[in-house]
């Protein structure tokens, strides 16, 4: 009796095993083999490389363009479905009320409603070139969606598959435009600190307004400043998508380069998600040739390259949204006033549906300025209205044309053209080319503004004199092109003023533009391995400048035990580099986290300072301010005596060794850089305990920090854990000297997002050893390292 207990035990396991090899066997992409495209005018070959990255030959592009529909879906379907949903807020359909703030944001927005007007624009005007390239990579998706697998996240969630349109390409588009957007955590909180607290605070920020000239009237409570910035934030750290973030690129001349020839260099930084954010895929036809970097369900190329030329992208940071306090009409709450009229609220009303709980009714009222954002943000109903004007839904858009453009450039000139037709999201566009031309071309259509509007406080809505007056000319946008020193570059920092317009934004810290231009200015010939490196540095020019000016005010008759003796000696000697084993970058990130939040709480509480401490503000100011001897911060006005800067550092000092101390043991050297700051990353579902080991791809430890070249992003928090949230999404390098043979690339970790492809998370450990993979072009070669090759018939 138990011999056949046991027996059929056996062959209960050995049928569960079988059956679970053939789900993942029939679940995996197809990289081999033939398959059925309809739609196809001949059949076209996609070569898969050993990271499955396809190689797609056709005799025509919008065959090209059907067979890359086709295989972005078989690898990303899954990241397809969550990214056209964010946009129209259509997240709680899937996930439940967990991501109902995520919908409710995005619904009051109102990019669907934009995507709806730009996509009937395009069917009635655009090219029809484009129309049918874009319109064979959706049937292209679709012939995947009908008749391949179901990836294992739909059956997991039990969500129907449906098919995809174009309103879902610019819906995806409008996402990450949305994503650029820093205004809508910061000008909340700039504005509550000069509310409470006064100019002389802001003037010891690194924020550019002029309080003299500014037109204010009586603004809301410092509850709905901080609950705004709070509540954004909260939002976009929720989404299931990666948002863009920052980026480094630079493009060196041929004077400067062993070869005489122009290398390009590009690491966008972008939140780090499973799966990650580009999918590369290589086209060529009689009428393209181009290896590019592809968005979820999106058809054309972001960025890329070939044989004559290359493009990559940084952000531009420029403030393109306003924020508004409306007035309501104290006899009608259905009106506002401006100026002496009173006008009407438009209203739009939005239905979310809500898995497994009743929909959610929303009201959206508008004003001239845009949306109203109080219900978006479920701030209470009874604060103050404030509208939100934003470039990117207040103009016509040529997205789509723009994209398919980047991979069809005819020369220089036809590039920049190009650009100039971008009016948001703001872009820094990197190019280089075969015939020894590079470029920086700072991209959107920048917002005129009168002299007496800051841009960065909430403005009054009810004034004319805050109205945007127009926008400039592309002329006055900020660009470099050919420069005598023989390179471009950007890194999120501030550009030069063009025709005496000085652009306002959120810009980052000058560490790592200060760090690559100090590089490229040195008088070496560059070559590809020297470029490597560099974009693997982990050397921060600035950080040991902080450090020192924390050492110079910490009184040393108050140092009391060896490890803060140690600690001071070791920020005194650092020379910036975050490596692994390092012990100084612990200690560093402690100190400027301890000193801002003895600067910040007792001035505007907690929650201020959580949202302060997520700004770019904050990167920008801590440095100018730990230096600063007279600032007002040092002062804490909850207590009777006037504290100094000496006094707030020492103290900061103190209480962050014996934090350290807690955390990570008495034993100085075991305070190693690699233990706090970690790599993960995570899928939707990795959420789940039992499901994260499969879904999510690490943790690993990183060396870098926020602003180095080799930047992993993290937030400075209490515990002294350093997540990395975001960084590098891809590294990538194209040499004009032998474009097919030595152009390089690396993504965080594999191209496909199917859990059961070899192509998941093949990338992951030579992503964090800094190491690249080439980008195969030459058609033997490719079919010479092919893994696979998989035949489409018509």
């Amino acid at each position: 009796m138990v011999k056949k207990l046991l027996f059929f035990v056996l062959l209960l396991l050995l049928f569960i095993i079988a059956g679970a090899y053939w789900y993942a066997d029939s679940s995996r992409p197809k990289y081999t083999g033939e398959a059925s495209l309809p739609g196809l005018s001949d059949g076209t070959e996609a070569y898969f490389d050993k990271y499955g990255i396809p190689h797609i030959y056709a005799d025509n592009e919008v065959d090209a363009y059907r067979t890359l529909g086709y295989l972005h879906a078989q690898d990303r379907l899954w990241q397809m479905e969550v990214v056209r949903r964010i946009a129209p807020g259509r997240l709680s359909e899937i996930f439940g009320s967990k991501l109902l703030k995520t919908d409710k944001l995005f619904r009051g927005l109102g990019i669907h409603q934009y995507s709806i007007q730009t996509l009937a624009t395009f069917e009635a005007e655009g090219d029809p070139v484009i129309k049918a390239a874009a319109q064979a990579y959706i049937e292209g998706v679709n012939t995947f969606l009908k008749d391949g697998p179901t990836p294992i996240e739909f059956t997991l969630l039990g969500i129907e598959k449906t098919p995809f349109t174009l309103i879902d390409v610019y819906n995806t588009m409008g996402y990450m435009s949305f994503s650029f957007a820093a205004a809508q955590k910061t000008e909340p909180l700039v504005t509550r600190i000069l509310n409470d607290l006064g100019e002389e605070y802001i003037n010891d920020l690194d924020v550019d307004i002029n309080i003299e000239s500014a037109t204010m009237r009586s603004y809301p409570t410092d509850t709905l400043m901080e609950e705004m910035a709070i509540l954004i934030d909260e939002v976009l750290k929720d989404l299931p998508a990666s948002p863009f973030i920052g980026s480094n690129s630079w493009v060196i001349g041929p004077e400067k380069t062993e070869s005489g020839k122009v290398i390009l260099a590009n690491d966008p930084h972008i939140a780090f998600s499973q799966p990650a954010v580009w999918y590369e895929a290589h086209i060529e036809t009689e009428e393209t040739s181009f290896y590019g970097y592809y968005l979820a369900g999106y058809p054309f190329a972001i960025m890329g390259h070939n044989r004559q030329y290359a493009t990559g992208l940084t952000m531009f940071e420029n403030d393109d949204i306003d924020l508004y306090l409306e007035k309501v009409n104290p006899e009608n709450a259905n009106q506002y006033l401006f100026e002496e009229e009173v006008r009407d609220f438009k209203v739009r009303r939005e239905n979310i549906v809500v898995k497994d709980t009743a929909n959610v009714e929303m009201e959206i009222r508008h004003t001239h300025h845009g949306p109203v954002v109080n219900e978006a943000l479920g701030l209470d109903p009874n604060m103050p209205p404030v509208s939100l004007f934003w470039v990117y839904t207040q103009k016509p858009g040529e997205i789509l044309e723009v994209t398919y453009g980047f991979s069809h450039l005819s020369d220089f000139d036809d590039a920049r053209n190009n650009v100039a037709k971008i009016h948001a999201p703001g872009l820094n566009v990197m190019y280089g080319d075969i015939n020894n031309n590079y470029a920086r071309w700072s991209s959107a259509h920048l917002m005129k503004r009168a002299p007496q509007v800051n841009s960065k406080l909430i403005l009054d809505g009810t004034s004319k004199e805050t109205e945007m007056l127009g926008y400039y000319d592309f002329n006055y946008n900020p660009k470099s092109e050919n420069a005598p020193w023989g390179f471009a570059y950007s890194a999120n920092n501030q550009s030069d003023t063009t025709n005496g317009v000085v652009v306002p934004g959120y810009y980052l810290p000058e560490d790592r533009a200060r760090r690559i231009k100090q590089l490229l200015s040195a008088g070496k010939k560059w070559n590809v391995e020297d470029t490597k490196s560099m974009m693997l540095d982990i050397t921060s020019n600035n950080s040991p400048e902080v450090a020192r000016s924390i050492v110079q005010a910490v009184d040393p008759k108050l140092v009391n035990s060896e490890n803060e003796e140690n600690a001071l000696s070791i920020l005194s000697s650092w020379e910036g580099s975050f490596e692994l084993e390092a012990v100084a970058p612990v200690i560093y990130n402690k100190m400027v986290y301890k000193i801002q939040e003895a600067l910040f709480v007792n001035k505007i509480g907690e929650k201020g300072f959580d949202a302060y401490m997520k700004t770019h503000l904050m990167k920008r100011s801590f440095q100018p301010l730990f230096a600063n001897d007279s600032s007002v911060w040092w002062d804490d006005p909850t207590t009777q005596e006037v504290e100094t800067r000496s006094q707030v550092i020492t103290s900061a000092f103190t209480e962050g060794i014996l934090e350290l101390e807690n955390q990570l043991g008495s034993d100085m050297s075991d305070w190693q850089w690699s233990k706090v700051h970690t790599l993960e990353h995570g899928h939707v579902l990795g959420s789940v305990d039992l499901l994260r080991k499969y879904f999510n791809v690490g943790p690993f430890p990183v060396p870098g920090n926020n602003e180095v070249i080799n930047n992993y992003i993290y937030r400075w928090t209490a515990d002294g854990a350093y997540k990395t949230t975001a960084g590098p999404s891809t590294r990538r390098i194209v040499d004009f000297a032998d474009v097919e043979g030595n152009s390089w690339s690396i993504l965080p970790t594999g191209n496909s997002g199917n859990i059961f492809s070899p192509h998941y998370s093949d990338q992951a450990e030579m992503f964090v050893r800094g190491e690249f993979r080439r980008q195969l072009m030459n058609k033997q070669e490719i079919v010479d390292q092919s893994e696979g090759v998989l035949i489409l018939k018509p």
